[in-house]
């Protein structure tokens, strides 16, 4: 059986590409390269610059939660938008 493509509603597009930009703000000003965010949480540096590119990219609750605690930002900063 095939796999479902998954389709994104444009506000679901909109509300990944602010967190990825909210990553990459919070990493520049801890001064961090990807690769050190990407070895500090154990992801992979593609996939912290994939979430950094804005393009939709699923991430786990559990990765979100050891980006914001390397960053020293609360989760849900990576969430707020203004």
């Amino acid at each position: 059986m095939p796999i479902a493509k998954r389709t994104y509603t444009e506000e679901e597009k909109e509300f990944v590409r602010n967190i990825g930009f909210r990553i990459q703000y919070f990493r520049k000003k801890a001064g961090l390269t990807q690769f050190q965010l990407a070895e500090l949480v154990d992801l992979s540096e593609a996939t912290i610059g994939q979430l950094e590119s804005r393009n939709v990219y699923g991430l786990s609750i559990v990765a979100l939660y050891r980006i914001a605690k390397v960053l020293s930002v609360e989760p849900f900063q990576l969430l707020q938008f203004d």
